[in-house]
């Protein structure tokens, strides 16, 4: 993709959305199951954008409270792991099962997006999200903690999917580029999630305080959030799909999303666990680290879309890949934790754009339905997260932490040597 886009690439993406000629006025509003506001015909962007400016900041709130309850997660990891007693093995099966709930959930999730909307399955998920993450907290062995990330993996695959489709809909109203800033602020609440869980550990809590905790806030947040979105059209493939598997016109973006879920799904499991048992330092400062990474994301997508516009997709790909390498090599050969929490924030800035990138290319395709499409690319992105935090605890199992992490890295050069071939994605 060159660098017209979003002037000309993202006008043609969103064509059936744009008002005709003055002197004729097509459809506004279609109204769905929930009562929502549809954008199934053409869209007079001056009379919708009151409305699509709401949608705006619910669909952001929503992205902002997925991101503080996987900050939330990642950060309790390490606690989890010494509460139970488990080793890396142990704890590579477990993240293994909270990512098979999520791929199951994007599986069977995209079809049912594209036939009943994302509105009604972000609401669901969002508050089912909210309700599992305290379930934490009874399991008592590992085969309970294994059912638990099941759960807790279902409600976040299905919440991711569908948010993001709702961000594409959203998207393709305003015509113009949006999936950087709402990705960002995942990130800011991945922040949120770990300075929560700091706070907590730093003034003697433990999970019993911070998962329910955080139940409390985000749950009654999520559902005010949830009023103004908006209610898709319903895809024309939405009664024959039972489940979205990539078709061949998104398979190299699936596969850019499969590399980028593996480095970026490492530092979401391991980071604070690198820290705290590699690099010796406390629990509130290995909290901290998954901090720093998403802080560096959120400021990366928050420039994203201007950069993106400016660039070019291809650019910011390969550059971004290259940052992300660079930044792992500084986190991994550190001896002091500040030059390792530098690096976090490198490989933050690197991985920052890519997935938005990637999920928005997913969900533009007029031949596909954008939950099918989403969710397609988002399954295989899933695969690689699946993989890729798993076999780095099987692997340090082994050979230890910091050289399973280096080999994850790998994976960017990839991404840079093939990066040109998006252009015909």
């Amino acid at each position: 993709m060159g660098s017209s886009f979003p002037q000309q690439r993202w006008r043609n993406s969103c064509a059936g959305l744009r008002s005709p000629r003055r002197g004729t006025e097509r459809t506004l509003r279609r109204r769905g199951p929930g009562g929502g506001i549809g954008l199934a015909g053409g869209v007079n962007i001056l009379q919708a954008t009151p409305v699509l400016l709401r949608a705006r900041q619910s669909i952001t709130a929503v992205f902002f409270i997925n991101g503080t309850l996987i900050g939330c997660w990642a950060s309790a990891i390490p606690q989890i792991k010494q509460r139970l007693a488990l080793d890396e093995g142990d704890l590579g099966l477990a993240l293994l099962c909270f990512a098979l709930g999520s791929i199951l959930a994007m599986l069977v999730g995209g079809p049912r997006i594209d036939r009943f909307g994302s509105r009604l399955v972000v609401g669901i998920s969002a508050l089912g999200f909210c309700l599992a993450l305290p379930l934490v907290l009874v399991a008592g062995s590992l085969s309970d903690l294994l059912l638990v990330a099941v759960v807790i993996g279902f409600a976040n695959g299905l919440m991711d999917v569908s948010m993001n489709a709702q961000g594409v809909t959203v998207e393709r109203g305003l015509e113009r580029p949006t999936m950087s800033s709402l990705h960002a602020f995942f990130s800011i609440g991945g922040m949120a999630g770990a300075g929560a869980a700091a706070l907590t550990y730093a003034l003697g809590g433990g999970l019993q305080h911070l998962l329910p905790g955080a139940t409390l806030v985000l749950l009654p947040a999520a559902m005010v959030a949830l009023q103004p979105l908006l209610t898709d059209a319903r895809g024309k493939e939405s009664k024959a799909r039972l489940i979205a598997l990539p078709p061949r016109p998104l398979w190299l973006v699936a596969a850019f999303a499969f590399i980028a879920f593996i480095c970026e799904g490492a530092m979401f499991d391991w980071s604070a666990v690198y820290l705290r048992e590699v690099m010796g330092s406390g629990a509130s400062i290995a909290a901290l680290g998954f901090g720093v990474f998403s802080a560096a994301m959120a400021a990366g997508r928050l420039l994203g879309d201007r950069v993106v516009a400016r660039h070019g997709r291809v650019r910011v790909l390969r550059v971004s890949a290259v940052a992300a390498g660079l930044g792992y090599a500084v986190a991994l050969s550190a001896s002091a934790v500040p030059l390792a929490l530098a690096g976090y924030a490198l490989i933050g800035l690197g991985v920052a754009n890519i997935v938005p990138i990637l999920f928005s290319l997913g969900g533009s395709r007029r031949d596909i339905g954008h939950g099918s499409g989403i969710a397609a690319v988002a399954t295989a992105g899933y695969s690689g997260a699946l993989l890729g935090p798993a076999w780095v605890g099987f692997l340090a199992d082994a050979a230890g932490l910091r050289l399973s992490l280096a080999l994850t890295a790998l994976f960017l050069v990839l991404l840079v040597v093939f990066g040109a071939r998006a252009r015909s994605a």
